[in-house]
């Protein structure tokens, strides 16, 4: 699969972090498209886990798909679909695993999209993501 450096959202991302909201560090301008990003093409987000994540307890993960006014990804961000919270342990989330988060038609309404990662209850001491705007699931070609 090729992935467009301009649907990047996230590049191994490091999210050992404490407990709290991280952004990824690019947001894609849908100008002139919103609301109908991909004209009738499902799209997916794609996150890609490259490196497995560990914590000293009991912490989470959470990966939320964001829709903002401006190229600030922050608080004030919309979130528009959302993961459950993951054990840092959890398999789903095991390094080279890959979530698959569908895009439905309309369902983004502002000029940005990014993502949101949420660390609960504990400090993750390692992970990293990838993550993409991508027009096919990687786990249904």
């Amino acid at each position: 699969m090729y992935v467009d450096k301009d649907l990047r959202l996230s590049d191994s991302q490091d999210l050992s972090q404490t407990a709290g909201s991280y952004y990824s560090t690019n947001a894609i301008n849908l100008s002139g498209v919103v609301g109908d990003i991909g004209s009738g093409t499902p799209l997916y987000v794609v996150i890609c886990i490259d490196a497995a994540f560990t914590s000293a307890g009991s912490a989470t993960v959470k990966f939320e798909v964001i829709d903002e006014e401006d190229a600030t990804l922050d608080g004030s961000s919309v979130v528009i679909l959302s993961t459950k919270a993951f054990a840092y342990d959890d398999t789903q989330i095991g390094v080279g695993k890959i979530l698959v988060i569908p895009l439905p038609a309309g369902i983004i309404t502002q000029q940005y999209l990014g993502l949101k990662y949420t660390i609960g209850a504990a400090t993750t001491t390692a992970g990293t993501v990838s993550a993409f705007v991508a027009l096919q699931s990687p786990l249904n070609p």
